[in-house]
């Protein structure tokens, strides 16, 4: 099953500040290196504490987001002039990369998070706090890597 979330934003933030707000968010996560930001579109590789992993990134129309959430009866305020949405499976290690990817995003870029999943609208330190309820709970109990990382890339 694949889940979504959406940061919505009124300034985008670089891949070099994105992984500067991981590392300042307490994170181990590190984003793929060669990984350009207006390019991301399908999966992102990420390495989640030594171990690889991702999650699939997607740049979206913004105002066309906004409306479809609206007519499905959701506010999540606004104006917002970005919207980048997130989709994951169902894995622990790929699960806490995406929270925190999310949740460090949209606190550098000033933005909000929808959650899918929820159908709710978060503040990024609640992305964030999540995130780390899910790694502490769940330190021990993470799958294989879904790939093997290489430095390379």
């Amino acid at each position: 099953m694949s889940m979504m979330m959406i940061v919505f934003s009124n300034r985008t933030a670089s891949m070099r500040e994105w992984q500067a707000g991981l590392e300042a968010d307490g994170f181990d996560l590190l984003l793929h290196q060669s990984a350009v930001f207006e390019e991301l579109s399908g999966f992102l590789p990420v390495r989640l504490d030594g171990a690889g992993t991702g999650f699939e990134v997607y740049h979206e129309d913004c105002a066309a987001l906004v409306s479809e959430l609206s007519d499905q009866g959701w506010d999540v305020g606004g104006p917002w002039q970005y919207a980048m949405s997130f989709y994951f499976g169902g894995d622990f290690r790929e699960l806490i990369s995406v929270l925190a990817a999310v949740g460090s995003y949209a606190r550098v870029a000033g933005g909000i998070v929808f959650d899918g999943e929820e159908a709710k609208v978060q503040q990024p330190v609640e992305v964030l706090d999540e995130a780390r309820r899910v790694r502490n709970n769940h330190k021990d109990k993470l799958d294989a890597p879904r790939y093997e990382w290489r430095d390379a890339q």
